[in-house]
Parts: C-alpha cells; structure tokens; sequence
C-alpha cells in the first residue's frame, strides 16, 4: 500500500478519520506505523495530501488528512473481453493503476459462459480490486465498470451512448499498425483501448469495433497474454501522448 485511501464519508468536519480492517493491519503490520508519522494518503475520487498519525487504539487508526492537491481528471476506456475470474480480478487492480477511468467488460464468443457466474464478477469484488490497483499506484480516481454480457447488442445499441474517446483502438496481433506509427492522442484527451480474451477475437469482432472508429494495432508478432498486452499498449499509447 503506497497510498492510503480514504473515504469521503470516513472523514469528520475536522477531515480526521477512524481506519479500520485491512487498512489499519497494514499500518500496524507492514508499515510498522507510529503515533506521528506522516503517510502519502489521498480521498476516493478527491485529493491528494498526508495523512498524520494522531493514534492507534483497540478502535482503529486515527488519522488526520491535509488536502495537498486534485490530480487531474483522466478519460482512458478500457473494453475488456471478460477473461478467466482471477485474472479479471488482477486485470482490474492494473486497470486501476494505470489510470484508466471506466472499464466496460463484455463477453465475446470465446469468453466462457461459467466465468460470468464467478464471485469475480459481484461488484464488491471489482471495487476490492480497483482499491488496490489505486493504493498501489497512488490514485486517487476510481475506476467505473459497466458490464455487458453480450458484443453484439453492445456494439450496435450501447457503443455510442458510452461516449467513448475519439481516439481507439484494439488490440489484435495480426494488425498491421504497430503502435510506433500511430498519431498521437493529444495530451489532454483520453483513449479508448479494446483488449479481447486469451483465444483472440473473431474477425466478426474486430470488423464491428473497426467499423466504429477503432484502430486494429498491434505491439508485436507474437500473441500476449491479456494482462501482459493491458500493460504493454498502455505503456506504449501513454509514451505516444507524453512525447506529444
């Protein structure tokens, strides 16, 4: 845990606050925290700032934030085709630390129906999982996630309303464009990234997603993992709109 994530409820009129469970262990356990220490810490969809450490009692971990700075408001997309339950849990935190701002899973043809009954896919899971993608990476803006559990439907009567970037793509191996050669989204626009499941997507698929503005691209020959293509092309998108 590298940052400290408080709720907006959890804060007073004075912004102290009680911290409780698996939060409090860390402080007590990992961080070998004392009364007085200072902590990076920041407020669920708010600012960024130090936490104090005023005490700890049978009760919990009482701190005090100082508000330092608001982050600035991201616009990144991410389609996921829904992968196998744990690897959607993991594939949420690095949603999350990478900075993107809504998520919208879906199932493709090759996702397997059992997956979509998983406990992976009960929301308390999901918010689990974002909360530690933030804490890892000092976030404070919490991902949504919007679910669709069938492409079709999704692509010809949602896609529009979801007001995604202009800039998309998805991630396919055989695509020609590599991301080295795109045009760079401007710095302060956001992007749209559709990843499919480990066994690819249908050329049905691909085509609908081409068909509304999304860039097939690849970063290499060889086929990733979903998890591994998530980082690379972020990684790879995010350098083309720095170096903008």
């Amino acid at each position: 845990m590298n940052l400290l994530l408080l709720e907006a409820a959890e804060l007073d009129a004075d912004n102290r606050a009680l911290v409780t469970g698996r939060r409090e262990r860390h402080l007590r356990d990992v961080l070998r925290a004392e009364v007085g220490a200072r902590l990076r810490a920041g407020v669920i969809d708010g600012p960024l700032g130090t936490a104090h450490l005023e005490a700890l009692t049978a009760d919990g971990a009482r701190v005090q934030f100082t508000p330092e700075r608001h982050p600035a408001p991201v616009d990144d997309v991410l389609l996921l085709a829904v992968p196998r339950p744990k690897v959607l849990l993991r594939m949420l935190a690095h949603a999350a630390a990478l900075g993107f701002a809504r998520v919208v899973l879906f199932r493709t043809w090759r996702v397997d129906k059992s997956w979509l009954t998983s406990t992976a896919m009960q929301p308390d899971a999901w918010r689990e999982q974002l909360l530690l993608g933030l804490e890892q990476a000092g976030r404070t803006q919490l991902p949504t996630v919007r679910f669709f559990d069938r492409f079709k439907p999704m692509v010809e009567d949602q896609l529009d309303a979801l007001r995604l970037p202009a800039h998309r793509y998805v991630a396919h191996p055989a695509a020609a464009a590599a991301t080295a050669t795109l045009a760079a989204p401007s710095r302060s626009s956001g992007f749209a990234l559709a990843i499919g499941p480990d066994g690819g997507w249908l050329p049905y698929e691909v085509d609908q997603l081409r068909l509304r503005g999304f860039c097939p691209i690849s970063c290499g020959p060889h086929p990733l993992r979903t998890e591994t293509a998530l980082a690379v092309l972020t990684g790879q998108l995010q350098l083309l709109r720095d170096r903008r």
